[in-house]
């Protein structure tokens, strides 16, 4: 990666920011190091030791693992305003999982020992890690929900709706690839199941964009009659 002008884009718009004492907003702004990176490059590697919790100013990020024979499984991402990485942080241990730019990103990383200090120091920082947990642990179950009972048009509503950020005309710039990896399916029944919710009304397919024409319909796909996987049905 390469290092990026610094801006205070993303802290303005941080909730937790806003509530740290002044000094400790001048500590985060003094050791805040920003960072460009190329789609496919890597924030942080697994096996690493976590030094940075990891903020996203622009792009989308993903956290994956590689197994021996070269395949990759999606564990989950992070948005344009999100923050993340914290659980390897806590517990002072290695990167369990990498952490690749899907398209070109703008990444803010907050070194440990200014994490560690406003986690000794800041009970509305703790909230916040405390919130930021709790919703990411919601996220891997709908996700592990979808893959082990929906059927795969519905898995694919499932993770769509996760990756918007809830409003009509959301745009997603995801590769086919990597929504077919977070899926859990092939990229051919990933396209299917694209087609089948585009003609549903539910969404609009431009290249490699997604953009949500009803999010509510798309978070209710997956209730719909049928939309359990039957057993036996392969994906």
């Amino acid at each position: 990666m390469k290092p990026a002008p610094p801006t205070t884009s993303l802290l303005d718009r941080t909730a937790w920011f806003a509530t740290l004492e002044r000094a400790q907003q001048a500590l985060v702004r003094a050791t805040l190091v920003e960072k460009e990176a190329a789609i496919g490059e890597c924030v942080a590697r697994v096996g690493e030791a976590a030094a940075h919790w990891i903020g996203v100013d622009s792009g989308f990020l993903q956290m994956s693992v590689t197994a021996a024979d070269g395949s990759e499984t999606t564990l989950h991402f992070l948005r344009e305003g999100e923050w993340g990485g914290e659980g390897s942080m806590l517990k002072r241990e290695q990167r369990r999982y990498d952490v690749i730019a899907v398209r070109a990103s703008r990444v803010c990383l907050l070194p440990a020992p200014t994490f560690e200090l406003l986690l000794a120091q800041s009970v509305p920082f703790n909230n916040f890690l405390l919130n930021n947990l709790n919703q990411r642990m919601g996220t891997v179950t709908a996700l592990l929900e979808a893959s082990r009972m929906l059927a795969p048009d519905m898995r694919v509503a499932r993770c769509l709706s996760l990756l918007a950020q809830g409003d009509d005309g959301d745009a997603l710039a995801l590769p086919q690839h990597q929504l077919a990896n977070l899926c859990g399916l092939s990229r051919q029944r990933t396209n299917m199941a694209l087609r089948a919710l585009r003609a549903d009304g539910l969404v609009q397919l431009d290249g490699p964009r997604i953009r949500i024409v009803d999010f509510a319909g798309l978070a209710s796909h997956g209730a719909k009659a049928g939309g359990r996987r039957k057993s036996g049905r392969a994906a």
